[in-house]
């Protein structure tokens, strides 16, 4: 599974890796993404996707890196169109491109294998969205 994350940026060419979890801005992630979003083994059809894999980040920042990213979904939403949750996430995440693109100096985009506490979710937001839009 990946975890879709938008967070501010310390600067424009720090990330401020120390004290991320106090950065984040909005969160996505779904159990059964990574047979859509680890695709390293489909390196002539991505130009993003190609690079996520269960061993490290992918990080954002540009907003070359996020419409190249929408190239890339397009293609996974189309191949998921039989699936309505993961279809939906995959639109979150286009979503979370367009935001970071509306602020690409203030924020970055990382895909990442390893999750977060389930306690940094807002608590307020119900059950069923609250760490995505799938079941919308």
């Amino acid at each position: 599974m990946q975890f879709i994350s938008i967070y501010r940026k310390t600067s424009p060419n720090d990330l401020g890796a120390v004290d991320k979890h106090n950065r984040v801005i909005y969160r996505s992630e779904h159990l059964r993404n990574s047979g859509f979003l680890e695709r390293e083994n489909d390196g002539e059809k991505f130009k993003v996707l190609r690079y996520v894999d269960d061993c490290d980040p992918s990080i954002l920042m540009t907003v070359s890196d996020m419409l190249e990213l929408i190239e890339d979904m397009k293609i996974v939403i189309n191949e998921s169109k039989n699936d309505v949750e993961v279809n939906n996430h995959l639109k979150e995440i286009v979503f979370m491109c367009k935001l970071c693109i509306w602020n690409i100096d203030n924020f970055y985009l990382e895909i990442s294998p390893w999750g977060t506490n389930a306690d940094t979710y807002p608590s307020d937001l119900p059950e069923e969205y609250r760490f995505n839009i799938s079941s919308l």
